[in-house]
């Protein structure tokens, strides 16, 4: 379960946000390591070997975990969140609003949204409905990943390896969301051994236009950063999402995306957890202790 089903709203009708927010979800470095270069590692086995193995976790891992999140989105206030993941979709309660913790009234508020959503089955069928449709989408784009770059080695430090990477000219897009490799440079940086992206970031060097414009358009400069690493036991999670995007759908709906996310504490949970486990896990002040001795009972 890899960085698809808990964060951010991907949104809008041609699938602009979610390219742009898709993304977010590989990470890059600000550093490039220099030390430990390999000449004659062949980048392109490579990126394709770890994408591959980004897309075989996501049939293959299914571990539940909780976790906090600190989400920031332009104009709106900062929150922290608590999250569980369950099979039948996240749950989350939002425990602190710019740093300063709910009050008890606060708190029964959260409570009674939670659990209205357990008691509200349309909402949770179509939760799991929109996280299979993300699956799918995040896996089209790891697959066309290798053929629609080329690479350039930048350097390699221990397991890590840095790499640059720019538009293919030759690759032909089939889907809107493909369109904007086009348009996009950045660097990654994997890690060789596990064959996992321990970070990605990038940019939209050139404006890109979705049906010559008609369906809309992200302008240039819109950047993404994204970070993800082993939590435990071999399970990588996202640890960092910071995603900046503008431009506009179907001529007026204008997209303007300032989000900064982080994610910590990861604690797992037991394989079969129900929604109702999670939400006691949640309500209870996201005991981590309950949830690990459940977990270690399992």
């Amino acid at each position: 379960m890899i960085f698809i089903s808990k964060k951010s709203g991907f949104a809008t009708s041609v699938t602009i946000y979610i390219v742009a927010v898709v993304f977010c979800v590989l990470p890059i470095s600000a550093q490039t390591p220099t030390s430990g270069v390999n000449p004659s590692r062949n980048l392109d086995q490579l990126v394709r070997a770890v994408m591959g193995n980004e897309i075989e976790s996501q049939h293959t891992d299914k571990s539940l975990w909780c976790y906090h999140q600190q989400h920031q989105e332009d104009g709106k206030p900062n929150r922290t969140l608590e999250v569980c993941q369950t099979n039948q979709g996240d749950l989350e309660r939002t425990v602190a609003v710019n740093g300063q913790e709910l009050n008890l009234e606060q708190q029964q508020t959260e409570d009674q949204h939670l659990h209205k959503l357990l008691s509200s089955p349309e909402q949770l069928t179509a939760r799991q409905k929109k996280a299979r449709e993300d699956a799918e989408q995040m896996e089209t784009l790891l697959k066309a990943f290798p053929e629609a770059f080329r690479f350039q080695l930048q350097g390699a430090s221990g397991d890590f390896v840095s790499i640059k990477f720019r538009p293919n000219p030759s690759f032909h897009p089939s889907t809107h969301a493909l369109m904007v490799f086009h348009h996009m440079e950045g660097n990654l940086v994997v890690d060789e051994k596990q064959r996992r992206i321990a970070e990605i970031d990038g940019q939209l060097t050139s404006e890109v236009k979705f049906a010559a414009g008609l369906l809309g358009h992200l302008d240039r400069g819109g950047t993404f950063h994204v970070k993800q690493a082993d939590v435990g036991s071999g399970h990588w999670e996202m640890t960092l999402m910071n995603v900046q995007m503008n431009g506009k759908v179907l001529f007026f709906k204008s997209i303007a995306v300032l989000e900064k996310n982080s994610f910590s504490d990861y604690t797992p949970l037991p394989s079969g957890a129900t929604l109702q486990q999670a939400a006691d896990f949640l309500t209870k002040g996201f005991n981590l202790n309950i949830a690990s001795s459940v977990s270690a009972t399992k």
